[in-house]
């Protein structure tokens, strides 16, 4: 599944916390009913020409935030393409893979929660 950061309902808030300012928030809503432990959470730096093979996820799901670059990826046998702010979200028995097209590194977030 893949959830672009252009169509979130962005939420403004004014003095977050009781703080200052102005804060945006971009809810993943897609997401948040998503159980379990989390396994790994970790910024990820996918080298030039680089790639996670195509493979399975038997008993976790795994999110991908894209935070810098663009990335190529295979989500369940559909190609497709991740811009900043974009997410891939591969369920239980889903199947995906990322790769680095660019001249540069490029960088995600990914979260296994088993």
């Amino acid at each position: 599944m893949i959830l672009r950061v252009n169509n979130i309902d962005v939420l403004k808030q004014e003095k977050p916390r009781e703080g200052r300012g102005f804060m945006e928030l971009f809810p993943y809503k897609e997401v948040e009913g998503i159980k379990g432990e989390i396994k790994m959470f970790s910024v990820i730096n996918l080298y030039k020409d680089s790639k996670v093979g195509f493979h399975k996820h038997e008993h976790d799901n795994e999110i991908y935030l894209m935070l810098d670059g663009r990335a190529v990826i295979n989500d369940n046998g559909d190609e497709d393409i991740l811009n900043p702010g974009d997410m891939m979200v591969t369920l239980k028995g889903e199947s995906h893979s990322i790769e680095n097209k660019s001249d540069t590194n490029i960088a995600f977030l990914a979260v296994i929660i088993e």
